[in-house]
């Protein structure tokens, strides 16, 4: 069959006789393969673009390029070309291509071999000639490349090439001062492969132009001054002498003093200019000649701490008495100090400390002339100055540096801190460090030097402050409401500001800022423990932190607080309290019941529940007695304040010393009043028990009853007491006049309105309003603290009048505070506690 055909098949069953009806079916043949393969290489992108003519019967077609080394790369497409990209360097591909009609695949028609672009050369080195001016470029062998191109392209864009079959080159003629990238490309045909990494390098510097000179006879230095040299980094002047004398200096700008040179020596000078690899060729010389040597035997000297430079000199030969010497000290600050005289000495006055002088005495005005002096060089006394202290805060200490003295040997630097405690260190150079110094003090630096002749006075004072130390006294207090805690602590010498931090269990840290004595940290998770620091910091240094206190998010304490009293059991009777849920994780609840019995301020009581999960708790409580019922919430991490205390009064106990007095038509009951009572019962027990009579009195008359079968109870909102039966009977047939009686109104004391103003940190102003029937009032002080088994007992103060002020409380402490208004016989309730905290304590700094 041809390849790429369609054909129709039919098929025909036949016997002897007859041939049955025929069945049609069609075939496509294989697609032909494409003709006439044709590669153009894209040499820089490593890629070849491939065309061929369509095979008959091709839906589609598969270029395929595969290297010897196992590199391969395809391109599918309908079309009749298409790119083979990412091409491998340096191999050798056999193009194929094959005709596709969905089912069937052609054989591959195979082009000629493609070999790609050669490889980037490699380990490109080069090196500059600095005398010549050239370049040789060097890299290692590739066998695919038939030759090299190099090239040296400078900033300014000029290219410097060079061809070569070898693996090197030498690029002659380069520019001096410029500088360099260079490229190796290797080639192949008319194929360039991708250049090599970049190399920089550059030429040798430009040669300097002199532009001026000059003498300075006084120092005996020599003033240059030039051009400056393209590519120069740095500038060298040489001077050099008769009989090996020699002098130089150097200098990144384009001037410079050639120092110490003799006298009477004619000098050659030149300068070079050096890019760190290169040296440039010497720049034209030219000659300076020094001013003679005449004047001989020159000494100088000075006290310390003086002011004046005594200078002594000695003429070669006789000694002219018409000769007038002037004698020039030049300092190195370049000032300069002058005096003259016919003798052999003169006194040079206005010497500066800390500098170096350079003297020469010379025999006329004109400083360079025949009688001159050897230049002698002198010290005065050191004296430092411009200290700076740098802090450093990990080691607790400083940096101390000062202006470097060029006439100082050694330094002595001094720091005295408030107490008189001294640090000191010497030196060389001109600085020292401090370390391990006590943190929140002030100390004083000053720094003396010496040298061979003379040791100075200590600098001007300065002072610096240390690290502050860590904050201490460090409270907390959370806020179960909203989250969050009051951080306080005592301030610190030298801080400026304060971080709070309150680190979780799990390491999460939250934060607080101030430049006071105490921050809120908000965000705190109910019922989690944190570790509370605090940190000081100067605007500098930060403070270690201080020692962590353990505290936690406590839960709120209990809502809707609600007491009830059971009826009465004997002379006792249950109170009954219940609570809203606290929504805090792991809560439980302590329930806690003061108060005093019949109204006594020295019989009191305190009884708590146990620790429960609970939503209510019974307590039994003494009949006769004023309560203050509050409850905490508690968890892992502390223990709530109390609640809003509910006060009240059980119910009465039973009234006592009960009389019966009658004849034999009327009769009296009468007894005792019962605290906190606010009526009684008399009631007939023979049958039925049926009520009497019912008063608020401490009497009441009946009818001629049987006093055996009489009892008295008394009562108020919470319950009614145990009855009492008559104890006392007194039988008389004269009538007696009730009005012979005495006759006792019992009425309750009502609750004082009380008012608690913060007068200072710790003290208290206490005010109430007064209570009718009242002789004196009882003032209830308690302390509140997170954890109940640790709660202090309340105070309880009686107080005349109708205020008092409450002094020398605890700082930072929340107190709460009622009152109760009493006569000798009875006592009221306690007003609604109003609670305070007190404020922080206050340091003088």
């Amino acid at each position: 069959m041809h390849c790429g055909q369609h054909y129709n098949l039919t098929i025909t069953a036949m016997d002897s006789t007859c041939s049955s009806s025929y069945s049609n079916i069609t075939l496509q043949s294989v697609p032909c393969a494409p003709r006439n393969i044709q590669t153009n290489q894209q040499c820089i992108t490593n890629s070849t673009t491939v065309t061929w003519d369509r095979g008959s019967g091709a839906l589609y077609y598969l270029a395929v390029g595969a290297s010897g080394r196992g590199s391969m790369t395809s391109c599918k497409t309908n079309d009749t070309h298409c790119d083979l990209e990412g091409l491998q360097c340096g191999q050798v591909y056999n193009v194929s291509v094959s005709s596709l009609d969905g089912v069937c695949m052609s054989s591959p028609a195979v082009s000629s071999d493609l070999q790609t672009a050669p490889c980037p050369p490699q380990n490109v080195k080069a090196q500059v000639e600095c005398s010549s001016n050239t370049m040789e470029v060097s890299w290692d062998p590739n066998p695919d490349a038939d030759w090299f191109l190099v090239d040296a392209v400078t900033g300014g864009g000029s290219k410097y090439p060079c061809n070569t079959t070898d693996t090197q080159c030498i690029l002659n003629s380069l520019p001096c001062g410029d500088s360099f990238t260079v490229l190796v490309t290797a080639v192949r045909g008319v194929c360039y492969g991708l250049p090599s990494q970049a190399l920089t390098i550059s030429s040798a510097p430009c040669m300097p132009t002199v532009v001026n000179s000059s003498l300075n006879c006084v120092t005996h230095s020599a003033w240059v001054v030039w051009a400056p040299a393209q590519g120069a980094d740095i500038y060298t002047v040489t001077a050099n002498g008769v009989g090996g004398l020699n002098s130089s200096c150097s200098a990144s700008s384009t001037t410079c003093e050639v120092p110490d040179l003799a006298c009477g020596v004619l000098y050659t000078f030149y300068i070079t200019a050096s890019n760190g690899n290169c040296d440039s060729p010497h720049s034209k010389t030219f000659n300076i000649e020094t001013a003679p040597c005449t004047l001989a035997s020159i000494s100088a000297s000075s006290q310390c701490n003086s002011t004046s430079i005594h200078v002594l000199w000695q003429p070669k030969g006789d000694r002219l008495t018409n000769n007038v010497y002037i004698v020039t000290a030049e300092a190195s600050d370049l000032s300069v100090l002058t005096c003259n005289s016919s003798a052999t000495s003169c006194d040079l006055q206005g010497a500066t400390c800390d500098l170096q002088y350079t003297i020469v005495v010379s025999a006329s005005s004109d400083i360079c002339s025949g009688l001159r002096s050897p230049p002698l060089k002198i010290n005065m006394e050191p004296c430092p100055q411009d200290v700076v202290i740098t802090s450093r805060c990990k080691s607790h200490g400083a940096d101390v540096s000062w202006a470097l003295s060029p006439v100082a040997d050694t330094y002595l630097m001094t720091a005295i801190d408030g107490n008189g405690g001294v640090r000191s260190c010497n030196s060389t150079t001109n600085n020292c460090s401090l370390s391990g110094l006590k943190c929140s003090h002030q100390y004083t630096v000053s720094v003396s030097a010496s040298n061979q002749n003379c040791s100075s006075t200590a600098s001007q004072n300065v002072t610096f402050n240390t690290v502050p130390c860590e904050p201490d006294n460090v409270s907390v207090s959370v806020q179960c409401a909203n989250n969050t805690a009051l951080l306080s602590w005592a301030a610190r010498a030298g801080a400026v500001g304060y971080w709070g931090s309150a680190q979780a269990e799990d390491g999460t840290v939250l934060y607080c800022e101030s430049t006071k004595n105490s921050c809120t940290i908000g965000g705190l998770q109910c019922g989690a423990q944190y570790n509370f620091s605090v940190q000081a910091s100067d605007g500098i240094c930060n403070s270690s932190l201080s020692k962590p206190l353990l505290a936690g998010a406590v839960p709120c304490p209990p809502n809707n607080v609600v007491v009830i009293m059971l009826p009465v059991q004997s002379q006792t009777q249950y109170l009954r309290a219940s609570w809203s849920h606290v929504p805090c994780s792991n809560v439980q609840y302590l329930l806690e019941v003061t108060g005093s019995i019949l109204g006594d301020s020295q019989s009191l009581f305190d009884v708590f529940s146990y620790w429960t999960s609970s939503f209510f708790f019974e307590l039994l409580l003494p009949c006769g007695s004023s309560y203050n019922a509050t409850v905490r919430s508690g968890n892992s991490a502390g223990v709530s304040a109390p609640s809003w205390p509910v006060t009240g009064t059980t119910a009465p106990c039973p009234p006592q010393l009960v009389t019966y007095s009658g004849t034999n038509t009327s009769a009296t009951i009468s007894w005792n009043a019962s605290v906190y009572a606010t009526n009684y019962t008399v009631y007939d027990i023979s049958g039925v028990q049926a009520e009497v009579c019912s008063t608020v009195l401490l009497s009441c008359s009946i009818p001629n009853l049987n006093y055996s079968n009489l009892v008295v109870t008394a009562s108020n909102a919470a319950g009614e007491s145990n009855p009492t039966g008559v104890i006392s009977v007194h039988l008389s047939r004269r009538r007696r006049d009730l009005n012979e009686d005495k006759m006792v109104s019992v009425t309750g004391l009502a609750m004082p309105e009380v008012q608690v103003t913060l007068e200072m940190p710790t003290n208290l102003l206490v005010e109430w309003s007064p209570v009718e029937g009242a002789a004196y009032y009882s003032l209830m002080i308690k302390e509140q603290r997170a954890r109940p088994r640790h709660a202090s007992q309340p105070q309880i103060r009686t107080v005349y009048g109708n205020s008092i002020i409450v002094r020398d409380l605890k700082p930072s402490t929340t107190y709460c505070l009622s009152m109760s208004a009493q006569t000798d016989a009875s006592q009221g309730p306690f007003s609604e506690p109003v609670c305070v905290e007190t404020g922080s304590p206050v340091f003088n700094i």
